[in-house]
């Protein structure tokens, strides 16, 4: 039951609708936000695009799915696979629809093109479209639907919660290809005539069912583009952790690994996104209970990577996998370096995703230089001070980092080195950090009649970013009670300090 009222603010102020007149199940929905799908596959297209057998069957299929109610339970799903919904013009008024359906952030928005994939434009930029069934070869730039409007479409959407597959490819062969004055400069470049798609906005993930410079296919065995295929069977059965739902990155670390078996290594899956602890895209089902730990990453940066578990190889990055409770050893190896970036005993609770790229970021020795502050009370002084640090993860143990730090002031109270070694705990480990520390800090004052005094003990709170490995960004405050002699005469006083660097590993 709905325990309070349900506030409508109209213009002329509020209007308090009683429980009793609100439907629950309504209610319920708009709070959760709304699950919106649009699937394209054409059936057929225009002279010079090869048919394919099984675009719009991929589509149907996909719809199916995510509007049935035992399974995906979207609230709306366009279907587009007829020639007369897949023009340019209808799918751009289906892209328009959802728009205007999609106002919350909560909302889950998924959107599937099965079709031809080909490039336009000059030799110097080269333009990523996707066919449509009234697309002309000769015509693409005005016939087509550019990648980058799906994207900007994308991005301006409010919800936090958006997957984008491309169920395509642009190598000119398998689903796609190219007018002839795009093939003739295909067949005359090395290397790839474009770059990938651009990173993703943090609420976006974007799927591609192959490599950049590979050939997307369909299988007659399968019914279905292959990708698509694995997919589906994804959706309906790929709980990975047993939670009882089946999220966006559980399907597509199914659907890929699938695939690169069937297609024997020819066909490479990948994803992009900015997904930070557990993954918010719910494809079909319902969490109904904590599932397994598991870990991975989908960054761009970590592409390539291996991942070891017990020693037993888990595949590349990107990807994630499912891992039983309890304490692994979990490795990450870079692409062609010996050893490991990152190496962690990790105690993987359920209902937990690790990330992977976090792991990195945390367990890489780093320098970093900036600036500060400092001022002492009796009587008060400050000066500006430059400041360098060492930052040395698990050193002290897991959890923790140490970093020595030094600063040099021109005067404070007179020209002055100081030296510090703290031992810091992340208490919000991620890419934002909260730390609380407490160390040592001592002090070399630079002028006749002063003395260094003696090593004092110092607590330090501090602000981390890391934005991508290498990057560090660290703003700190500490502070200490100093005994020293000034011409023979004690003094004493509090010091504060604060300090912002930023840099990297080296």
């Amino acid at each position: 039951m709905i325990l309070a009222a349900l506030t409508l603010f109209a213009l002329a102020g509020p209007t308090v609708i009683s429980a009793d007149q609100v439907d629950e199940q309504q209610a319920e929905a708009l709070l959760r936000g709304r699950r919106l799908a649009l699937v394209v596959g054409p059936s057929s297209f225009t002279e010079g695009f090869a048919p394919l057998r099984f675009t719009d069957d991929d589509a149907s299929a996909l719809g199916e799915v995510l509007a049935d109610p035992a399974h995906g339970q979207f609230d709306e799903v366009w279907s587009l696979t007829s020639p007369g919904d897949t023009t340019l013009a209808s799918t751009r008024s289906a892209m328009r629809a959802l728009g205007e359906q999609s106002t919350s952030p909560d909302d889950t928005v998924v959107v599937y093109f099965s079709t031809h994939g080909t490039l336009e434009g000059t030799p110097r930029q080269l333009s990523q479209y996707l066919v449509l069934s009234d697309t002309a070869i000769d015509d693409v730039a005005r016939t087509a639907l550019p990648h980058d409007e799906v994207l900007l479409w994308l991005d301006a959407l409010p919800s936090r919660r958006k997957v984008l597959v491309l169920a395509t490819c642009h190598s000119g062969q398998g689903k796609s290809a190219f007018s002839p004055g795009v093939r003739a400069l295909a067949d005359s470049t090395k290397g790839a005539l474009v770059t990938p798609l651009r990173d993703v906005s943090e609420a976006t993930v974007i799927i591609g069912v192959c490599a950049f410079d590979e050939t997307a296919r369909e299988s007659e065995q399968l019914g279905h583009d292959i990708y698509t295929a694995f997919f589906l069977d994804a959706l309906r059965d790929g709980d990975a952790n047993g939670d009882g739902a089946v999220t966006i990155t559980e399907a597509h670390s199914a659907a890929r690994e699938q695939t690169w078996a069937f297609t024997e290594g020819t066909q490479r899956p990948y994803a992009r996104a900015e997904i930070l602890g557990e993954d918010p895209i719910v494809l079909t089902g319902e969490r109904v209970r904590a599932g397994k730990p598991s870990l991975g990453s989908y960054l761009s940066e970590y592409v390539g990577y291996s991942v070891f578990v017990d020693g037993q190889s888990k595949g590349v990055l990107p990807g994630e996998v499912t891992l039983d409770e309890g304490n692994h050893l979990v490795e990450v190896q870079a692409p062609g370096r010996r050893g490991f970036v990152a190496r962690q005993r990790v105690r993987l609770r359920a209902g937990t995703r690790t990330d992977l790229n976090t792991l990195v970021r945390q367990d890489t020795v780093r320098f970093a230089f900036g600036g500060g502050g400092q001022w002492f009370s009796e009587p008060m002084r400050s000066a500006p001070v430059g400041r360098g640090e060492l930052h040395v993860p698990w050193l002290p143990g897991r959890g923790w980092e140490l970093i020595a730090s030094g600063s040099a002031s021109a005067r404070w109270p007179n020209p002055t080195l100081d030296g510090a070694i703290v031992v810091e705990r992340a208490l919000t480990p991620g890419p934002w950090e909260f730390r609380l520390g407490a160390g040592v800090h001592g002090y070399l004052i630079g002028a006749e009649g002063l003395l260094a005094p003696s090593v004092v003990p110092e607590p330090v709170a501090a602000v981390v970013f890391l934005p991508r490995q290498p990057l560090v960004m660290r703003l700190s405050a500490s502070g200490s009670y100093l005994w020293f002699t000034d011409a023979g005469a004690w003094n004493h006083g509090w010091t504060a300090r604060v300090g912002l660097v930023a840099g990297g590993a080296f």
